[in-house]
């Protein structure tokens, strides 16, 4: 093997040699529907993405960069006095209702893990969702241990951007490999002599 010239890409091959062999037993088990597929890749994609994001953000604020950040940061305007600030929190008035008090200490006090898991992608298929949120637990460690052994912002902004390209082409790749029906290969010069 020769390395990569990036940490990053080097770090990231040991990650997909560990998980992509999970990925692909969990993908084609769902033989239903390919929206099962679908919500599974929709969801697999949008949990790694959401486990990196605030380490991404962390760490680009630690390095003193905005190498990683995609938006500017927001105008905060002038600074307030603290009298001018005591007024302003005086004037909001906020309202809280008698569930947003209450504490969760019993367990059905506390939202389901599987529900609030790619809550942001509701309207996919829920069976997807469960298989998503099952596989992630199997191999979300792999990914932000091999993260945080990274220092170099370059290296995590290239790891980060390296694994959910391939994690993309795998899901095609498996979408592929359970298609029952097959396109054959040809060449341009076998085209052409047999028509």
């Amino acid at each position: 093997m020769h390395p990569h010239r990036s940490t990053g890409i080097n770090i990231l091959e040991d990650v997909l040699k560990k998980m992509i062999t999970t990925l692909r037993t969990d993908y084609k088990r769902m033989t239903t529907s390919k929206q099962q597929r679908d919500s599974f890749r929709a969801h697999m994609i949008s949990a790694v993405k959401g486990a990196l994001a605030p380490s991404l953000v962390n760490d680009t604020y630690l390095q003193g960069t905005d190498a990683l950040l995609s938006e500017p940061t927001p105008d905060l305007g002038e600074p307030v006095e603290l009298d001018e600030l005591d007024r302003q929190l005086m004037e909001i008035d906020v309202e809280i209702t008698d569930d947003e008090k209450k504490i969760p200490v019993e367990d059905d006090d506390t939202p389901d893990e599987k529900e609030e898991f790619g809550s942001e992608l509701d309207g996919l298929d829920e069976t997807g969702r469960n298989m998503a949120f099952t596989t992630f637990k199997k191999v979300s460690q792999y990914i932000l241990d091999a993260y945080d052994m990274l220092a170099n912002v370059e290296d995590k902004k290239i790891f980060v951007d390296y694994l959910i390209t391939n994690m993309k082409l795998y899901f095609d790749k498996f979408e592929q490999e359970i298609q029952k029906d097959v396109d054959e290969p040809t060449t341009q010069q076998y085209d052409s002599m047999n028509k």
